[in-house]
């Protein structure tokens, strides 16, 4: 499985460089990393796993299952750190 990386930029507003990201069913999964070491959450729709998320050295990551099935595409997804939530996507391809 291949991890796909997001990078997530927390300032006065939160911005991902990866919009939408692109997930192979059953194969890939995202990884979103702020450098600074700065704490986030991931919210996917309900039905799908609650990432996994944690400091790791200086950097702070959010790990995702491996999307099993297509049920909609692009999924919306929220970033939340504090008060700021953008909402970018991640596009599921068979």
């Amino acid at each position: 499985m291949a991890d796909k990386k997001v990078a997530v930029t927390i300032g006065s507003t939160i911005t991902v460089d990866t919009d939408p990201v692109v997930l192979r069913v059953n194969n890939d999964k995202a990884k979103w990393v702020n450098d600074t070491g700065i704490a986030f959450s991931i919210v996917l729709p309900t039905g799908y796993p609650t990432p996994q998320c944690g400091a790791q050295g200086s950097q702070y990551i959010c790990t995702s299952d491996a999307v099993s099935s297509v049920t909609t595409s692009p999924i919306k997804y929220t970033v939340k750190s504090g008060t700021k939530e953008p909402d970018p996507e991640i596009d599921v391809v068979p």
